[in-house]
């Protein structure tokens, strides 16, 4: 890490050395069981003040990464948040969460009214030209964020969508809640890729990070094809499993 502390895209410097520390609990320089450095260490070694570090040290902690003890220090984990997401017809992640007794959490941070790209129109089915609701949604486990979400839904089959999500807590919620659907995955591509500097600050995260993109698209009981998904998840923190039987 630099001294001066001039920070890659804008990441926090708490947030760089808790990349730093996650980085070497990973390759087993601090093994499971083992105190990391103190504080006064890790404070000389990054040369920043215990209020700094101390916010770095709680990133490790949310992730389960480290535990701290009262008078003694902070110990690694055995294991760090790693959630395997099975990608079926039904399964959601926020129940995938809640199976690790975490937390599951949904922030709406931009909703617009727009036409969609071609290849979300044509996955959806959509007329040229047909305006469509375009959501982000940035998912956590517990206050971790996981993935970032871009959600288009059809205005035709959700009027007046925009005036319910001022109380947004979960996107399947409201549409059950407010239209009475359940919907279905149809399909899923899937892809590697990098966040744009935006993304890696929502996301917490170096702009090198590998995230796993998945883009489905949902459907309706009635077999219409009604939303088109693609979600990023941090890859430092989740895989994802497709089973055949």
């Amino acid at each position: 890490m630099r001294t001066n502390h001039s920070r890659e895209a804008d990441v926090p410097v708490y947030q760089e050395i808790a990349n730093i520390l996650h980085g070497e609990i990973q390759q087993n320089l601090y093994p499971a069981g083992e105190r990391i450095p103190s504080e006064q260490q890790l404070c000389r070694r990054f040369k920043v003040n215990r209020y700094t570090l101390r916010h770095s040290l709680d990133l490790l902690e949310q992730i389960g990464l480290i535990r701290s003890h009262q008078g003694k220090g902070y110990y690694v984990c055995g294991k760090p948040l790693d959630i395997e997401y099975p990608v079926t017809p039904v399964m959601r992640i926020s129940d995938v969460i809640r199976k690790l007794g975490r937390e599951p959490r949904a922030e709406l941070i931009h909703e617009e009214l727009a036409v969609p790209p071609s290849d979300v129109a044509e996955a959806l089915r959509l007329s040229p030209g047909q305006l469509a609701y375009r959501l982000e949604i940035l998912r956590f486990a517990d206050d971790v964020p996981l993935s970032l979400n871009v959600t288009w839904l059809p205005e035709d089959v959700f009027p007046d969508l925009l005036s319910h999500t001022e109380m947004f807590r979960s996107l399947y919620g409201l549409l059950q809640q407010e239209y009475h659907m359940h919907l279905q995955r149809i399909g899923s591509t899937f892809r590697t890729a990098f966040p744009t500097l935006q993304e890696a600050r929502w996301l917490q995260i170096q702009p090198s990070t590998n995230l796993l993109q998945i883009d489905s698209v949902m459907r309706d009981e009635s077999n219409r094809r009604v939303e088109f998904t693609s979600a990023k998840y941090r890859g430092d923190l989740c895989k994802i499993s497709i089973h055949f039987e």
